[in-house]
């Protein structure tokens, strides 16, 4: 993930495009990333994944 986020934060390419670069075709990361973006599958997760952590600050919070 570090790797990841160095490379988008020291290239103007958009996050997508850099993925297509380094992702092999029909390889084990393409088919992974196949099933988490269906249906903007990931993308709810990491929604729901954020909202319990804001909810979970607020009880925290007291």
């Amino acid at each position: 993930v570090y790797g990841a986020a160095s490379l988008a934060k020291e290239s103007d390419e958009e996050p997508g495009e850099l993925r297509r670069q380094v992702t092999s075709p029909n390889g084990t990361t393409a088919a992974a990333l196949a099933v988490l973006m269906d249906g903007d599958r990931l993308k709810t997760l990491v929604t729901e994944a954020v909202e319990a952590a804001r909810k979970r600050s607020v009880e925290l919070r007291g």
